[in-house]
């Protein structure tokens, strides 16, 4: 007897999470649909997988973050160009992603994957995110710079501290030192 499917929420549960509903819920529905389960042929699964939506939401992310920091940032942070980058680096970590999709999301509870997959690692969940921030950009049409905005205040914190942190340090070594995840 064939094994059981990992059984999935319903997606609008997570549109009710994000508070974000889909014109066109296919993308949610792809962002959803990990690789294993096409493989597998998962009778959920949506004809194409979720990378190359985690693509689009990996530059909606970056132009959201440089965005945010350029608008927000003190003048020291906004005319070097260095400073923008690594920022941008520091607040779009794959751990942060993942933690943020697991503790706020719970997006485990949703990933459309095959029986090989039942444990989800950091970037399963990471790219899961990216996906559906990517479903999100290109769904919502005109209204692409509110979502973005949406978008900006996923990652707000993220930002935040690294402005503080862009103001506190005079020592460039120290402001760009890598901080661990966790």
């Amino acid at each position: 007897m064939p094994k059981p499917w990992i059984d999935i929420k319903s997606r609008s549960i997570l549109e009710d999470a994000l508070g974000y509903k889909f014109t066109n819920p296919d993308l949610l529905w792809q962002a959803l649909t990990h690789p294993s389960a096409i493989l597998e042929n998962h009778p959920k699964a949506f004809t194409r997988d979720l990378r190359s939506l985690a693509f689009v939401g990996d530059s909606a992310l970056s132009y959201a973050v440089a965005r945010y920091l350029f608008l927000n940032g003190s003048d020291d942070v906004v005319t070097d160009r260095f400073k923008l980058h690594e920022g941008r680096q520091r607040a779009i970590k794959n751990c942060d992603l993942a933690k943020m999709a697991h503790e706020k999301l719970h997006l485990e509870e949703y990933l459309i994957r095959g029986n090989g997959h039942q444990d989800l690692n950091e970037t399963l969940y990471s790219d899961c995110l990216e996906a559906i921030l990517g479903a999100i950009a290109l769904d919502c049409g005109s209204n692409q710079q509110e979502k973005l905005f949406q978008i900006e205040t996923y990652l707000h914190q993220q930002a935040e501290q690294y402005l503080k942190q862009a103001d506190l340090c005079k020592d460039r070594a120290q402001l760009f030192k890598q901080e661990p995840c966790g």
